[in-house]
């Protein structure tokens, strides 16, 4: 009886071999991930992107609690000293 090759050794069409950019293993192309870099690398060798990497910007609420009118006579008034109403 005729002794199977590995799964990995059996010929498919249209694949050929490549040479893994992280550890230089030379690979089947059907067996090789793109790493988010742009790195054709091995199954076994391929890393997701880590969620730090990613940074989704938001707007800050920046805003005054409670905000009140200005009066006309605040400008003349020195910094904690009261409001215009207190005259």
């Amino acid at each position: 009886m005729a002794k199977y090759r590995k799964h990995k050794e059996v010929y498919r069409p249209g694949d050929y071999k490549v040479r893994s950019d992280e550890s230089g293993l030379t690979v089947m192309n059907s067996e090789t991930r793109l790493t988010w870099q742009g790195h054709k690398v091995a199954k076994s060798e391929w890393e997701e992107k880590h969620p730090q990497l990613i940074i989704y910007p938001h707007d800050d609420k920046i805003s005054v609690n409670n905000p009140r009118p200005t009066s006309e006579n605040d400008a003349d008034l020195p910094f904690g000293e009261g409001n215009a109403d207190d005259l």
